[in-house]
């Protein structure tokens, strides 16, 4: 009677020991999935040819630390009403990237425009140079965006390449500057 219980006890600890493997091992899966599909938040300052440099932010901090720090919580200013109008167009590089032979650029505008033109200039160090337009589009409520730039990178040269994405709507322009490696 007594090797009875020892057995069922034996089959009642091995039930949990393979349960409580099992938890693990669906948690191990869980986490490599989410690892390997979630999209990193932060690229490495490493590889610089291929960070992208948004001009207009750059010069704002610059103003700001320049200024005595007159914002340094980076909070964003607070408007009542309408919202103030200039002549500068904001955005900023949504995407920046070269893959499967293809170079392609995407400009975010944070606000809603009428017709307009967006006009890429990319340049090497060598000097050779590619020029693109395209049409700005409406995307949102309040936002806009150039059409999209996609190049084919066999029809040019490899390097660096500085550019600059000029977009123009009446009398608003704006530009925005970044580097990529091809």
């Amino acid at each position: 009677m007594k090797s009875k219980k020892n057995k069922q006890k034996k089959i009642g600890e091995f039930k949990f020991s393979y349960i409580f493997l099992m938890l693990v091992f669906a948690a191990g899966i869980t986490f490599l999935a989410l690892s390997l599909f979630v999209p990193k938040k932060a690229k490495s300052d490493d590889d610089t040819l291929s960070t992208v440099i948004n001009e207009t932010e750059k010069k704002n901090k610059t103003e700001s630390d320049e200024n005595g720090n007159e914002n340094p919580d980076n909070t964003p200013k607070q408007f009542e009403g309408e919202k103030e109008k200039t002549d500068t167009i904001d955005a900023e590089i949504a995407m920046n990237d070269v893959s499967d032979g293809k170079y392609t650029l995407q400009i975010s505008i944070y606000e809603l425009l009428g017709e307009g033109t967006c006009k890429l200039h990319m340049e090497t160090k060598k000097g050779d140079t590619v020029d693109r337009t395209a049409k700005i589009i409406t995307i949102g409520p309040d936002s806009s965006s150039c059409d999209g730039f996609e190049i084919s990178t066999s029809g040019i040269s490899s390097g660096a390449y500085d550019f600059t994405v000029t977009m123009t709507s009446g009398n608003k322009s704006g530009s925005v500057k970044g580097t990529i490696k091809i």
